[in-house]
């Protein structure tokens, strides 16, 4: 059996009959890098968010890949994500506090 990856926020490489599985978290910065408002279809989805283990690797190299444009293009996303991180420092949940810690600014 193939051992797991974890590598770039990949849980098993793609196979022919399969596609790679990604870390929930992974899903949810993909959203963030979307046009579209994360939390528009889950309401809940920056609570949740900061209560998952931060891949710092995937989301640095998110960030460093844009261009001047696509940050533009979500800014929005961007500071929704760096606003509720300063949000979740205030929490008393201490996962949230450290995860949010975590995230590079």
């Amino acid at each position: 059996m193939a051992q797991t990856e974890k590598k770039g926020g990949l849980l098993r490489k793609s196979s022919a009959s399969k596609k790679p599985l990604k870390e929930k978290v992974v899903l949810m910065y993909d959203e963030i890098f979307t046009t579209e408002d994360p939390s528009k279809c889950n309401p809940r989805f920056w609570e949740e968010l900061f209560l998952m283990k931060v891949n710092l690797e995937y989301l640095e190299g998110k960030l460093e890949a844009l261009d001047g444009e696509e940050l533009m293009k979500i800014k929005d996303n961007i500071n929704c994500l760096f606003q509720h991180c300063i949000q979740a420092l205030s929490e008393e949940h201490p996962i949230r506090v450290v995860n949010a810690l975590q995230v590079p600014c």
